[in-house]
C-alpha cells in the first residue's frame, strides 16, 4: 500500500513541476510568454530627440520665433542695473567676439579678416535702433528664422530671462552710441 502513495506523491511532483509557465512554455512554439518576447529594452537604445517646436509638459522656451510673432514680443525685464549687467555678462561671452565691445560689428573675427565682416551687424546703427525688443529677442534665439543666416542660433546656449537682460544691455549700447545716457 505505500507504494502507491509514494508513486502518488512523485506523480504529483512532477506535475507540479510540469505546471511551471517558464519551464514548459516556451519549448512550445506557438505559445509564447511576454518574457520571451522581442522588445526594446529600456536603455539599451539612444533616446531619440524630441520633434523640432514641441513642448514638453514641463514647459519650454520656444526654439525659433516667426519675425512677425518676434515683432509683438514685449521686453517683460527693465532697465535694472542687475539687468544690465547680468546682460553685459552674456554678451561678453556670445556677441563680443563678432560684434565688437560697442556693438559696431567690429570684433575681433572682423580684426582677423583685416576690417568689418560682411555678415556682421553693426548693433548701434539705425536700422538696429529702430528694431522691436522682440526682434532682438528673436534674433538671439534663432537669427536665420529672421533673415540673418550669418549669425548661429543661440536659443540653446542662452535661456530665460538672460535673453531679455541681453536685449536690454543692447539697447544700453545703442544709447551710449548716439550719446545718450543711462
Amino acid at each position: 500500500m505505500r507504494r502507491p502513495r509514494a508513486v502518488l506523491a512523485v506523480l504529483t511532483a512532477l506535475a507540479a513541476l510540469a505546471c511551471d509557465p517558464d519551464y514548459v512554455v516556451h519549448h512550445v512554439g506557438w505559445f509564447a510568454t511576454m518574457r520571451h518576447q522581442r522588445s526594446v529594452k529600456p536603455y539599451s537604445q539612444p533616446a531619440r530627440p524630441p520633434v523640432p517646436g514641441t513642448v514638453p509638459v514641463t514647459g519650454a522656451e520656444p526654439d525659433s520665433l516667426p519675425a512677425a510673432a518676434a515683432e509683438r514680443l514685449v521686453n517683460p525685464r527693465t532697465r535694472t542695473a542687475e539687468s544690465l549687467n547680468r546682460g553685459k555678462w552674456v554678451y561678453a561671452t556670445y556677441c563680443l567676439v563678432c560684434h565688437g565691445e560697442a556693438g559696431k560689428g567690429d570684433g575681433p573675427i572682423s580684426a582677423t579678416v583685416g576690417g568689418p565682416f560682411p555678415g556682421i551687424r553693426d548693433l548701434t546703427d539705425a536700422v538696429a535702433r529702430g528694431r522691436s525688443d522682440g526682434y532682438l529677442f528673436g534674433m538671439i534665439i534663432n537669427a536665420a528664422a529672421m533673415g540673418r543666416i550669418v549669425m548661429p542660433r543661440y536659443g540653446d546656449k542662452i535661456h530665460g530671462t538672460d535673453r531679455w537682460d541681453l536685449v536690454n544691455y543692447v539697447r544700453q549700447l545703442q544709447q551710449q552710441a548716439v550719446g545718450g545716457t543711462r
